[in-house]
């Protein structure tokens, strides 16, 4: 029996405009005080009209197009019917028939996940889930309710768990990199909405496990999760019953972190239990074009592109995918290779940036600080790498140095009495000096000339590890040679 996972993807990205998707209202609404970023269009009042957030579309289409997506020359709203408490008209502001980007693609790992769409429509409020007075109730937050929100919707292109983290990860960067969204599934501002079943090739055919569509999934690690024990509970409902897949029995099913299962909540509806028809408030938009070449022309340069070029300085692909893994992050770098010419030069700042100074960001754990990056310090420390003046684990601790009080390199170093002596006449007095003073290691050296390391780093020693290493073992080799 071979059984392989089809998954796809519906993930929802709030747009970090300053307004709402209809109203004026913030668009703000991650810890403010409940129903103050509301008015009569986000609350559904009768008679409220909408209007559209330019901005809001344009960003929607530079998704799209950064999704590799076509944009629809003239596309329009429409309202999609349903009641539930935290959707105060009755029906959701949303797009189905022509939305904005469509027939796209991203690739990850080599593998094309293609993308069905990416449309804009509005979000709802948000039910909260308390105890008041020893009842439990639900209380309805609005301030949510019209918040710019951006659906992109894979094809079941994805076969395994760890596949759709790699595809979120990407995405949730690429969002990122556009500065549309903090696209921060922690707190809300991308949510993702796995549709699993099961493909099960037996001896006596082909059969396919009803489609679930996963709700309240609310980190990626609980994505994968969810995908697993979903995958899992099919493949035993198969085996149990032998029921597979119809138009009738699509099902959502909402994820219990606590318990780490997932559980019943309706059947699935399809578009004409929706009730779909076009908004009459709003009139369809179009694009031109030349509009679209403008969206494009602002599109910055993306992480697969970034870790392209990086490649081609010579990084290895994994160092190149972690330099990327954020813009700013990446712009730490590019602003410390500015002044740089030489690729082997870049590779060393990259070590000294992946190494150390990330080491350093971690341990604090806070994000690189551009203000505090200065080219002409890396400059200096692989002028002096270059001239011997320092050692390499000098150039760690004065690199992270430099960043934090904004000091030269140099002048770090010097103070801490970091900078390698290549005088030969001082190191040679530190040479005489240690063999007078280990003629045991010498012997063994004459025996073994692989025994010069315990000598070279008596030197290191004795000159309080500011003797140059390359000019020292030169020396030792010279008086210990008969």
């Amino acid at each position: 029996m071979k059984v392989t996972p089809i998954i796809g993807l519906e993930v929802h990205v709030e747009l970090r405009t300053k307004s709402k998707m209809f109203c004026g209202c913030p668009a703000d609404h991650f810890h403010v005080e409940p129903n103050t970023h509301t008015c009569p269009v986000c609350l559904g009042y009768p008679g409220a009209l909408p209007v559209p957030n330019k901005t809001a579309l344009d960003w929607c289409a530079k998704i799209g197009l950064a999704l590799n997506c076509s944009i629809n020359p003239e596309s329009f709203f429409e309202r999609k019917n349903y009641f539930y408490p935290d959707l105060p008209k009755g029906y959701q502001i949303t797009q189905l028939q022509k939305p904005l980007a469509i027939n796209g693609f991203l690739e990850i790992e080599g593998h094309i996940i293609r993308i069905n769409r990416a449309h804009m429509e509005e979000d709802t409020g948000k039910s909260v889930h308390t105890t008041l007075n020893g009842q439990e109730v639900t209380l309805l937050d609005y301030n949510r309710s019209g918040v710019p929100l951006v659906e992109i919707v894979s094809e079941p292109d994805l076969t395994s768990s760890q596949e759709a983290k790699t595809y979120l990860t990407s995405l949730q960067q690429l969002i990122r990199y556009l500065e549309v969204s903090d696209a921060d599934i922690e707190k809300g501002s991308m949510r993702c909405e796995p549709t699993i079943n099961l493909k099960i090739e037996t001896n006596t055919g082909t059969f396919y496990t009803p489609l679930v569509e996963v709700k309240n999934v609310a980190s990626l690690t609980g994505v994968m999760v969810a995908i697993n024990f979903e995958i899992n509970r099919q493949l035993t409902q198969w085996q149990e019953t032998g029921v597979v897949k119809s138009d009738s029995n699509k099902t959502t099913r909402g994820w219990d972190a606590d318990r780490q299962l997932t559980f019943l909540q309706r059947e699935k509806e399809g578009s004409a239990d929706y009730r779909y028809f076009p908004e009459p408030d709003i009139p369809p938009f179009t694009y031109s074009p030349s509009e679209v070449v403008s969206l494009k022309s602002t599109i910055p340069e993306l992480p697969q592109q970034v870790v392209q070029r990086y490649v081609q300085l010579g990084l290895p692909a994994a160092d190149a995918q972690i330099l990327s893994k954020t813009k700013d992050f990446s712009a730490g770098y590019e602003k410390y290779i500015d002044k740089l010419t030489e690729s082997k030069d870049k590779k060393t700042i990259a070590n000294l940036y992946l190494g150390a100074l990330s080491e350093y960001l971690n341990l604090e754990a806070i994000d690189i600080d551009l203000s505090k990056v200065n080219p002409q310090h890396s400059m200096s420390i692989v002028q002096a790498l270059s001239q011997n003046q320092i050692s390499s684990t000098t150039a760690k601790l004065i690199f992270v140095e430099s960043y934090k009080t904004g000091q030269d390199p140099l002048v770090i170093a010097k103070n801490q009495n970091l900078l390698q002596v290549s005088d030969t006449n001082q190191i040679e007095e530190f040479v005489k000096m240690v063999i007078k003073e280990n003629p045991k290691a010498v012997d063994d050296y004459r025996k073994n000339p692989s025994a010069i390391g315990f000598l070279l780093g008596q030197v290191m020693k004795v000159s309080g590890g500011s003797a140059n290493p390359a000019v020292a073992k030169d020396l030792l080799e010279k008086y210990l040679t008969p």
